[in-house]
């Protein structure tokens, strides 16, 4: 199991790798990590105002003794767009950005 863990991770790192060596091709070095850092940005305000938006609606049930169901889901599907973005990468922002669009969210809703 953990051999599978690492080869995944190892594996995504180098597609990663690469397929940036292949858009700083196109658009530049500078282009690339200007792209990176607008991502990054773009991931933190996500994580800061959707978490924080998510965490307090969880809250709210909580208190009101309901169960905080879909809140829950959809903070935590959130909070991974938002690391997606973070992490530097075509493949993470990619998916990053899919999770962002309400239509494909579900999808990622019922992976989770």
């Amino acid at each position: 199991m953990s051999l599978a863990v690492v080869l995944f991770f190892a594996v995504g790192t180098l597609s990663e790798v690469y397929l940036l060596t292949i858009v700083s091709g196109y658009i530049s070095i500078m282009n690339t990590l200007s792209l990176i850092m607008f991502t990054f940005i773009v991931g933190n305000i996500i994580g800061r105002s959707w978490g924080k938006e998510y965490f307090e609606k969880m809250q709210w049930h909580l208190r009101s003794r309901s169960v905080p169901g879909d809140e829950v889901l959809n903070g935590s599907v959130m909070a991974l767009s938002g690391m997606f973005l973070v992490t530097p990468g075509v493949i993470t922002d990619f998916l990053g950005v899919l999770i962002l669009i309400p239509m494909t969210r579900g999808v990622f809703k019922n992976i989770a």
